[in-house]
């Protein structure tokens, strides 16, 4: 009737790639365990800034430095006939791992039979595997919500929302199983979108057709290989569901040496099964929503091979279906036909008659009066049945539909091979072809890969939130008037991410905020005008400024003249811990009352990192905003603060000290800097794992670096922070990887600051502006807990 696995559905498996381990096709659960760690958690609560904090840098690591916690299954044939493999997968990572999820991220068909709006999928991992909690926390989005925002062109909404319900539900499991879409929507790019967003590796599938060859398999696997390589995902392997077996050893034989050559894993081909692409009675029962009236259920779990509408007498109907050569028929009449019904029932009963595998009765065409009577006579004789020490058997399965014939009978011609939960035969037999047919050491061995832990924009910015939200800190915002800070500071605070005060004169500061539709009511609006915390500010920067000749009347024209210098003695008098400015200032105004007054004592230079949110990755870029020509020691500082910071972000720092030449490879007094500051950096600090001098494309490309660099190497081609030799270098290459890739330059997040005050782009929009009070909410935890250490 249909191809094993049923009509067109959607399954998948979702994140990242870890490292060693081979050998035969059993594997010790502990060995699996110690190698694929436990799943990454986020801070969801903190009952202060240290731990909120130690939460942020727990945000991005697992337990092992390659731990994975996800695999995508995606179809790139697109016809979703992927249960057999799902289920073998799922039971064989079960065996070894404590505790394993599913996920779904746009939901398919709906579990059939059911109120809940739960997915086919999702019902029959969830119930074959005896899963427990809510399986609504195991979709993220449903197909109609997915559409709309497809349909609108709001893909990165669409991705955060995945990303979103991912991390929540994948707290606490090992690894998760998850299905990519494509079938469903979006094809295969929208399958290598999210793939990129949870950080998964990915399992091409593929559904086997007749007139399909060798080469035609090879072909599309090169073409979709490819696309996900567009967006950065590792692609483990191909396995095809459903080979036809009159061709399975030829083409599986043909297909992995073509794909070895292509360097792609082959881990095998599941052969069409009968079984597998036999209609079974709990399918019609569950597809017609049919009553079943008598019968074991466990009846219904055998399979049909053809469909006999009895409408002629009993005697024509037991004369021809003696005459057939073999199966079980379902048979399918009006309930009120008695004799049909009572005449089948013997000959279930009797050891000569013909079998038949269950019967449907539809409506009947008589009166209600008439229908009732029958039913209740063969009620009666069912249970005597059943009642009586004479027959032990089980009985004939008998459903109920209420639908005309006619309807009926076109539901079970549309009618496609489909698993069940309840289809225990087609469970266990997708089970025991997985184990035969599958090499799952193709596909673990591409998930042990040894590589670093790669952290995406959406797994940064959802674990920064998460850390603000356990612990809000307070942001003074200086420039009231310009709208984009507005909406900010309306959706900030809405969200619980900070508490927010506002300069300004509250009056027309919510003036403006009703003209634009926005609820500043959870923000603080602050007016310096009228402020009683004046003559103390006046005091801090007198005392601050002396040297510079600052007086009270200075320091007084200064505050009612610069709102950023008022803002940053709110931070330095802890009345805020941080502040962020910028939108309508440019970075000089904004950071020179930070480096007058909030200068570490301990720190040779202030400077600044971007984290430059690439569509696969997020890297940090130092310094591109302060220090214009650094010397070596300058250059040195940079590079450890700036590894600091990365790693307060949940980024493993891997540094980079760029140059024009890599290890040696020219010469120059730029390049001594360079060299000699690495000197420093491994002097002073030998935990930092950094590189240099050495080029961009040897930092970041495995491929460049292997050419340029002999031996292993712990940062060449693996790079997380890149410091640039000097601001002209860095200012310009942030810029160029901005506007040339469209990545998102979270920055200048200022370094070296007793206290956190940061810079915004004049061209930033309402989303940088929030992301910059996150950063700096973040940087004021760990500047908290530094100072409860010192």
């Amino acid at each position: 009737m249909a191809a094993q696995g049923g009509s067109a559905l959607l399954m998948a498996a979702p994140l990242s790639a870890a490292a060693g381990l081979l050998g035969g096709s059993a594997i010790s659960a502990s060995r699996i365990a110690s190698l694929l760690g436990a799943a990454r958690t986020f801070a969801t609560s903190a009952a202060s800034s240290s731990s909120a904090a130690g939460a942020m840098a727990r945000a991005f690591t697992t337990k092992g430095a390659n731990g994975v916690d996800a695999l995508m299954l995606a179809d790139v044939s697109l016809l979703g006939r992927r249960a057999p493999l799902l289920l073998g997968l799922y039971n064989y990572f079960e065996r070894h791992l404590p505790h394993v999820g599913f996920f779904e991220p746009i939901t398919g068909k709906l579990a059939p039979g059911t109120d809940a709006k739960i997915d086919r999928h999702v019902d029959l991992v969830y119930k074959t595997f005896n899963m427990q909690g809510d399986p609504g926390r195991m979709t993220g989005l449903q197909d109609v919500e997915a559409a709309r925002l497809l349909a609108a062109g709001k893909q990165a909404d669409l991705l955060d929302k995945i990303y979103g319900q991912y991390a929540a539900y994948k707290e606490g499991h090992d690894l998760v199983l998850v299905e990519g879409p494509g079938p469903v929507m979006g094809g295969t790019e929208l399958d290598a979108m999210i793939a990129s967003t949870i950080n998964a590796p990915v399992l091409m599938t593929m559904s086997g057709s007749p007139a399909a060859t060798a080469n035609d398999y090879f072909n599309t696997a090169m073409v979709k290989r490819q696309v996900f390589a567009d967006h950065k995902v590792d692609v483990l392997g191909l396995v095809i569901n459903g080979l036809p077996r009159s061709s399975h050893a030829l083409i599986t034989q043909q297909l992995r040496e073509k794909l070895d050559r292509a360097g792609l894993a082959f881990a095998g081909a599941l052969p069409e099964d009968p079984l597998l692409s036999s209609v079974r009675l709990d399918e019609v029962r569950t597809a017609l929503g049919a009553d079943q009236l008598y019968g074991d259920r466990s009846l219904t779990d055998v399979e049909f091979d053809d469909v006999v509408v009895a409408s002629q007498r009993l005697e024509e109907l037991l004369e021809m279906l003696g005459e057939r050569p073999g199966g079980r028929p379902l048979v399918v009449t009006s309930a009120d036909r008695l004799d049909i019904v009572l005449g089948l029932l013997a000959s279930h009963l009797s050891v000569r008659g013909p079998d038949v595998a269950g019967i449907l009765l539809t409506q009947a065409g008589t009166s209600r009066g008439a229908r009732n009577y029958a039913r209740s006579a063969i009620d009666s004789i069912f249970a005597g049945l059943g009642q009586s020490s004479m027959y032990k058997g089980t009985l004939l399965p008998v459903l109920s539909v209420d639908r005309p014939l006619r309807e009926a009978l076109a539901a079970l011609g549309r009618l496609d091979a489909s698993i069940l939960p309840t289809s225990g035969r087609k469970i266990t037999q997708c089970k025991a072809l997985f184990d035969r047919y599958i090499d799952t050491n193709q596909v673990v061995a591409g998930l042990q890969k040894s590589r670093p832990t790669r952290v995406t924009p959406k797994m940064f910015q959802h674990a920064m939130k998460q850390t603000c939200l356990a612990s809000p800190q307070h942001i003074v915002l200086p420039e009231s008037v310009d709208k984009r800070i507005l909406a900010a500071a309306a959706e900030v605070t809405a969200r619980g991410l900070a508490r927010v005060t506002l300069l300004g004169d509250p009056a027309a500061v919510n003036t403006e905020a009703k003209k634009l539709g926005l609820d500043l009511s959870g923000c603080t609006i602050h007016n310096p005008a009228a402020s009683d915390r004046m003559d103390k500010y006046i005091e801090m920067l007198v005392e601050a400024r002396a040297k510079k000749g600052m007086t009270k009347e200075m320091a007084a024209d200064l505050l009612n003249g610069d709102i950023n210098f008022y803002g940053t003695l709110m931070v330095a008098a802890g009345d805020a811990d941080g502040m962020v400015s910028g939108a309508m200032h440019t970075t000089a105004a904004t950071i020179r009352p930070a480096l007058q007054l909030l200068r570490t004592p301990d720190a040779s230079n202030v400077s600044s990192v971007f984290f430059m949110c690439l569509p696969d990755r997020v890297l940090v870029y130092g310094d591109c905003a302060v220090n214009v020509n650094p010397s070596a020691a300058e250059l040195a500082q940079i590079a450890i603060t700036s590894a600091d910071t990365a790693k307060a972000f949940g980024i493993d720092p891997r540094v980079a000290m760029l140059s024009y030449s890599t290890l040696g490879s020219g010469a120059g007094p730029d390049v001594q800097k360079v060299t000699e500051a690495v000197k420093i950096v491994k002097e002073r600090r030998p935990d930092i794992m950094v590189e240099g001098p050495i080029q961009y494309d040897a930092a970041i490309d495995p491929e460049v670096a292997a050419v340029k660099i002999k031996g292993e190497n712990k940062v060449a081609g693996k790079a997380t922070v890149f410091v640039f030799p000097d601001l002209n270098t860095g200012n310009n290459t942030y810029k160029a990887v901005q506007q040339s890739t469209g990545a998102v330059a979270m920055g200048p997040v200022m370094q070296g600051l007793l206290k956190p005050v940061n810079d915004l782009s004049r061209g930033c929009t309402v989303p940088d502006i929030v992301n910059t009070i996150c950063v700096t909410s973040i940087q004021a935890m760990q500047f908290k807990v530094r100072a409860k250490k010192a």
